[in-house]
């Protein structure tokens, strides 16, 4: 029976992988019809296997999960510029990532598994317009130096960006499955000029300035996906196979908050390239949803059961799995460097935040107005 048991295993290490990334997991497995008490598997074994790998292993990971999302929120405004002069708009992509951890993962009267890796990985995509308010709302100013009250000491980042994904409408996937994603994304930022730049910059070297900013992120997605006919074959001791045709169904929701704090400044180089450094702050918050479950019946075939000429009666397996999940720290500092390619009217940016255990970075195209 070791062969067997290593397969539920896998089979059950398996179904974790393809749904999902919670902090609390709760299962419930369960077989209807005659054929129920011939299969070599019970919900009490499945149950116990479930248990053990939530304890030991997959809470770990879904914290990695969980934080990474969050911290995927910080990085979405654009940081090279430190003061900004002008009114902007742009798009941008955000990836985050945690540290690769290798656990051990003992499950009882199973074994130990060794070095199995837990990482977090989380996107966010944005779309923004960035503004000096002294430059939109007032006249250029008049004074060499401006008082620390000046609406020029003002900027302001918006982003908004709500997308509704369908894979029948791109011709994306496998032809047996069907999934659509609603998602929001929203954030603000304002940031104070500490310093001010230098005004005329040099072809060779200029001073970029020093910010303060605060902001606040929020991303909302929800994700239903369906694998239709989806057939898993067991293979068990004494040459027997377990054939479970069903259907996967996952509904899944996710909503993160990051709250933010951070100084920045930097410089100009040979007029085309700013570069900027600073640290910060994240405060992170949020919850996801998840549920997944799989219906359908269970055959069960063998020599041995074909030399005898007897066919064992159709069951039905049933998973129900749920649960929610939180950022695991609650509290981020980090360093920040980005980089600006300032080209005229469309500036291509990449900013990089991160920490010893978390990073994230993000990649877009701005244009100056």
């Amino acid at each position: 029976m070791i062969k067997l048991k290593f397969q539920i295993l896998m089979f059950a290490m398996f179904g974790y992988f393809v749904m999902g990334n919670f902090n609390q997991l709760s299962a419930q497995i369960y077989c209807q019809g005659p054929g129920c008490s011939s299969l070599p598997i019970n919900s009490d074994d499945m149950n116990r296997i479930y248990t053990a790998l939530r304890t030991n292993y997959l809470n770990e990971v879904l914290d990695d999960m969980s934080t990474a999302n969050a911290y995927a929120l910080v990085n979405t405004i654009p940081g090279g510029v430190v003061n900004l002069n002008e009114f902007t708009i742009g798009i941008g992509i955000s990836v985050a990532q945690t540290e690769v951890r290798k656990i051990d993962v003992f499950v009882p009267d199973y074994g130990t598994l060794e070095d199995v890796p837990s990482v977090g990985v989380g996107l966010i995509p944005s779309l923004f317009i960035g503004m000096n308010l002294g430059y939109v709302f007032s006249s250029k100013p008049t004074l060499s130096k401006l008082p620390w009250y000046s609406i020029h000491r003002f900027d302001l980042y918006l982003s908004y960006l709500k997308s509704s994904i369908e894979n029948k409408d791109y011709d994306i996937g496998r032809k047996n499955e069907s999934w659509i994603m609603h998602g929001r994304t929203t954030g603000v930022e304002l940031r104070y000029h500490l310093a001010e730049g230098d005004k005329d910059i040099s072809y060779l070297f200029g001073f970029s300035g020093v910010s303060l900013g605060v902001g606040y992120h929020q991303a909302n997605y929800d994700l239903k996906y369906k694998l239709m006919d989806y057939k898993v074959v067991l293979n068990a001791a004494y040459n027997t196979d377990l054939t479970w045709k069903a259907d996967n169904e996952v509904n899944y929701n996710n909503k993160m908050d990051a709250y933010t704090l951070d100084i920045r400044t930097g410089i100009q180089l040979l007029y085309f390239f700013r570069f900027s450094i600073g640290a910060g702050n994240a405060w992170l918050k949020g919850s996801s949803k998840f549920q997944f479950q799989r219906f359908g019946p269970v055959t069960v075939s063998s020599d041995y059961l074909t030399l005898l000429g007897y066919n064992a009666p159709t069951s039905y397996l049933g998973i129900l799995l749920e649960g929610s999940g939180s950022p695991k720290q609650k509290s981020i500092a980090y360093l920040t460097l980005g980089l600006e390619l300032n080209i005229p009217v469309f500036k291509i940016f990449i900013d990089v935040k991160g920490t010893k255990d978390i990073y994230s970075g993000s990649v877009g195209v701005r244009m100056s107005l």
